[in-house]
């Protein structure tokens, strides 16, 4: 009797509160869904008929499922499972993080390497990416590319959220669950939704998030990253699960948080139109999200306006207008606490009514809303924009001065000698030179390569351009060249010395296209002692088809024409 007092006092005080059951005292037009799921075609432990069925009994309206991929598999076509519109994308692994594409066709190859690459293909593509669990204290997982233009960041992430109640121990060779996290997995078959949403901690993403919005429009949104399971054991990334937990389910999941989505029209049941209405929304940033497991359902709008009209969350209001009205109105309980934030500043704190009305000056502001139950969040809405007329738009376009200094890598005297490379399966040759029509008659120099990568799972294939420079780069401070292939494809462009190796992923279309890499962008590929090239020592350029970007048993032409060095 004793022990069962004891465990009884110690789940009063160690449990969760049980969530509050909210009044939805107005529509607000919103419906409810998750994004970031997985299936059993990755690292998931349910199908996705099951997944549909535990986001209907969670009362959820859409899914996105973002099964670990390169995005060469055919996206499915949107479709309604038990009332539920079922989208489906992917989770690309990249060398700076994960990073998802929702509403994007099948890549022409395979989406890898550098983080900016990746969130470049995606634009091309027409997708729209979420930078995946940022703070995520597993390195592989968390995005680390700040600079690169994503389009939306995952500020919430329960898998995240567990990972970081594990702390190191016995001198790093083994990890342990902290007191707090051994609670939740005590508490979680009495309340598994509470306990999900009691592992949400603040987040320094937030601040990032802030940051990156200052400058350009970046949607901000929880993910559920629900698996139903989680691995004892793990042999890679993405996983392939040994062993597994089954917890927490894609049910709890879906009732600990949810992405609200504001849609142009209410849903009618056709799949198609619908998921477009959905992912515009997402697009716009016309959402919010809400941690239910600590109350629910949420009601919730936000709107800014001023002289030049009215905007709601995602949108843009001219700066012009001069000050700006925020009208804020929640269902929230009077004990929770409503903050309006202009960036990671806080304009108006401490408010605990349904509805309220705050002014900010005239002038520049990203301004959003952060609802806490006491020292929990709870919603978070995106940002409203008052930008200047003038405001720069968000760029990571390099520009640099014209050159004033070129020297060919093909014919004339530039002491240069062209030939191939390739792995002891793969096969490549080189057609050098050809003469090329040029503007007004001029002509180029042109080297052709034919390659074909060996079958099988990607491993070392590759096949490569390699031009051998006969004492370094010089001044010069970039390459210039036009490239075409076959079919569209990424090559890496590499600078090598006796030292090692830096490398630049390039976009290579069916059509001539001039394109510039700068040594100064090149990141180190194997055996470097510097981050950047020693110009001095670079012995040879190449220009590299490997298995990061094609497929293996790929076969093809390349043409580099004009290639030179510039400063």
């Amino acid at each position: 009797m004793a022990l069962l007092a004891i465990v009884a006092v110690f789940a009063w005080l160690t449990f969760p509160p049980k969530h509050t059951v909210l009044t939805p005292s107005f529509p607000d037009g919103t419906i409810p869904g998750a994004i970031h799921i997985h299936s059993t075609r990755s690292d998931g432990r349910g199908t996705l008929d099951e997944i549909a069925h535990a986001a209907s009994a969670a009362g959820l309206k859409f899914i996105v499922v973002t099964d670990h991929g390169d995005a060469t598999r055919a996206p499915d076509a949107p479709v309604y499972r038990e009332g539920v519109l079922c989208l489906d994308a992917v989770e690309i692994s990249t060398a700076g993080g994960h990073y998802i594409a929702l509403d994007m066709p099948k890549a022409p190859y395979p989406l890898a390497g550098q983080a900016r690459d990746v969130v470049d293909d995606v634009t091309r593509l027409g997708g729209f990416g979420i930078a995946a669990h940022p703070d995520s204290p597993k390195t592989e997982l968390s995005w680390r590319e700040w600079s690169a233009p994503f389009d939306a960041i995952e500020f919430v992430n329960p898998d995240t959220s567990w990972r970081q109640q594990i702390v190191p121990a016995f001198q790093g060779r083994a990890a342990r669950p902290t007191a707090f996290l051994v609670e939740r997995l005590f508490s979680y078959p009495f309340r598994p939704a509470e306990s999900i949403a009691g592992l949400i901690q603040p987040t320094g993403v937030v601040a990032q998030w802030a940051d990156a919005a200052s400058h350009r429009r970046v949607v901000a949104t929880a993910g559920t990253d629900a698996h139903a399971q989680i691995a004892v054991w793990r042999s890679s990334d993405p996983v392939e699960t040994r062993a597994a937990l089954p917890i927490p389910s894609y049910e709890s999941s879906f009732r600990a948080l949810s992405v609200h989505v504001r849609p142009e029209r209410g849903l009618t049941g056709e799949a198609v139109s619908d998921a477009g209405a959905v992912l515009r929304a997402i697009r716009s940033g016309h959402l919010y999200s809400s941690l239910d497991g600590i109350a629910a359902p949420p009601a919730f709008e936000f709107s800014a306006s001023n002289a030049s009209g009215t905007a709601r969350e995602g949108d843009e209001l001219p700066a012009a207008g001069g000050p700006v009205k925020l009208r804020v109105r929640t269902n929230a309980p009077a004990w929770f606490t409503t903050t309006i934030r202009n960036g990671p500043g806080i304009l108006s704190g401490d408010h605990h009514e349904p509805e309220f009305t705050v002014e900010a000056p005239g002038g520049a502001g990203v301004y959003w809303v952060e609802i806490r139950a006491a020292d929990r969040p709870w919603l978070m809405s995106n940002a409203i924009y008052v930008r200047a007329a003038n405001s720069p738009a968000g760029t990571t376009e390099r520009r640099r001065a014209p050159a004033i200094q070129q020297q060919s890598l093909i014919g004339g005297p530039s002491k240069t000698t062209w030939r191939v490379e390739y792995d002891p399966t793969s096969l490549a040759a080189v057609d050098l030179p050809q003469a090329t029509p040029g503007p007004g008659g001029t002509g180029g120099s042109q080297a052709r390569l034919r390659f074909g990568l060996a079958s099988g799972p990607p491993a070392l294939q590759y096949a490569a351009l390699v031009v051998d420079l006969a004492a370094g780069l010089g001044g010069n401070d970039r390459l210039v060249f036009t490239g075409r292939a076959e079919q569209p494809m990424r090559i890496s462009v590499q600078l090598r010395s006796e030292g090692g190796s830096w490398q630049r992923s390039v976009y290579i279309d069916t059509v001539d296209q001039e394109r510039t890499v700068f040594f100064d962008d090149l990141t180190p590929v194997s055996g470097a002692g510097t981050d950047k090239p020693p110009r001095a020592e670079i012995r040879a350029v190449l220009f590299v088809i490997d298995a990061v970007n094609t497929r293996p048993g790929t076969s093809g032409r390349l043409w580099i024409t004009n290639p030179a060095l510039q400063r």
